[in-house]
């Protein structure tokens, strides 16, 4: 009886051969699905049956990598397959020894067999192996780009507090001089008004800090919340601003509202004013001719709101959809990161910051709602 012949037996009683590989199968890793597992078997048992096919030519030899990207995605252990190709060997030398009808398998034809198991199993794990070290190659350039871009992140961040935190440093550092010669006179009524500006900066860099903080998973010392005046809050912020108004000329419209009482956090609320007001004041550096700057408190419906106007550039179309995200910016020195943090602190304080520009006027608007 020739390979063919034999062949044919080994075909005929394939169900039980499967079934017993199964059965071992199912022993070791219970978690599998047997119709699936009896689909799968169905086959591979194809292959290892058709031996008038080259292996390498085989169509489920063919379809490795696609098995491969379904192992993967499932997470599954490269130690199934090993584990697999085992019992499929045990499955077909059972089936021999137990020689159905007295029917004979020739050595030949079972180490031909096993042979094509062990192929298979050889290029499964070779092919394998390459994948894995390619996704791993990759994994570690990943890892090594977003390295690179977190330091990128800490640069800019460093950068950026650096650039908040510097203005009230340089103001506390003059009223500090100031300071000397008002003691020398003794001036304390001037004193007083000076120790509250230092008082004031030093609360808004302790504020920047907690922003700073907040985009990170470090818990950032929280304000506490509190029932504030809504005049207090402008009135102390454009306290701040005014040097810059009369350095740079520029006209203040103040339309001011019913004094609302919000309860927020008032430094982290005048931190959010402070930058709107200053990055307004900055657009209209860049203006030639009149300048003027426009601030109008009000009661809407159920909001109160602070409305921050400047008749400065426009904000250029390309950033508006992104404005408040962190890095956006088009200023030459600045970090993006001062809009963002605005955006979350309203948020935090039952609130909103949303921004229209034109050509001719760009407008904040500060939106706190009533409970």
């Amino acid at each position: 009886m020739n390979d063919e012949k034999h062949l044919m037996i080994i075909k005929k009683y394939k169900n039980q051969i499967i079934a017993k590989w199964i059965r071992e199968y199912i022993h070791s890793y219970p978690e599998y699905d047997r119709k699936v597992l009896k689909k799968n078997a169905d086959v591979f048992y194809k292959f290892m049956s058709d031996l008038h096919i080259p292996a390498a030519e085989h169509s489920i030899f063919l379809a490795i990598p696609e098995s491969q990207k379904v192992f993967l995605m499932r997470n599954v252990s490269i130690s199934h397959v090993v584990h697999s190709s085992q019992l499929w060997i045990d499955a077909i030398l059972w089936f021999i020894q137990e020689n159905p009808k007295g029917k004979t398998i020739p050595m030949s034809l079972t180490r031909k067999i096993i042979a094509r198991v062990s192929l298979y199993e050889r290029h499964f794990l070779h092919q394998y192996n390459t994948i894995t070290k390619e996704l791993l190659s990759g994994q570690e350039k990943t890892i090594t780009e977003l390295h690179e871009a977190r330091l990128t992140i800490i640069g800019k961040m460093a950068a950026s507090m650096a650039h908040e935190i510097r203005n009230p440093l340089t103001a506390i550092l003059g009223f500090l001089k100031i300071l000397r010669k008002q003691i020398s006179i003794q001036n304390y009524q001037k004193i007083n008004s000076y120790l509250d500006t230092i008082e004031s900066e030093l609360l808004s860099i302790q504020m920047q800090i907690a922003g700073f903080l907040s985009f990170s998973k470090k818990d950032a010392i929280e304000e506490r919340f509190d029932e504030v005046s809504s005049t207090s809050i402008i009135d102390n912020v454009l306290a701040l601003i005014s040097p810059r108004l009369v350095n740079d000329n520029i006209e203040l419209i103040f339309q001011q509202g019913e004094d609302i009482k919000l309860e927020v956090q008032k430094i982290a609320i005048q931190q959010v004013l402070s930058n709107i007001l200053n990055n307004s004041l900055d657009a209209l550096s860049e203006k030639e001719g009149e300048k003027s700057l426009m601030i109008a408190s009000m009661l809407e419906e159920d909001e109160f709101l602070i409305i921050i106007s400047n008749n400065g550039p426009e904000i250029p179309p390309e950033i508006k959809d992104s404005l408040f995200i962190p890095f956006v910016t088009n200023k030459k020195d600045g970090t993006g990161l001062g809009l963002a943090i605005c955006k979350q602190i309203m948020t935090k304080n039952n609130g909103d910051v949303t921004f229209d520009s034109s050509p001719n006027e760009t407008s904040f608007r500060l939106s706190f709602k009533q409970r």
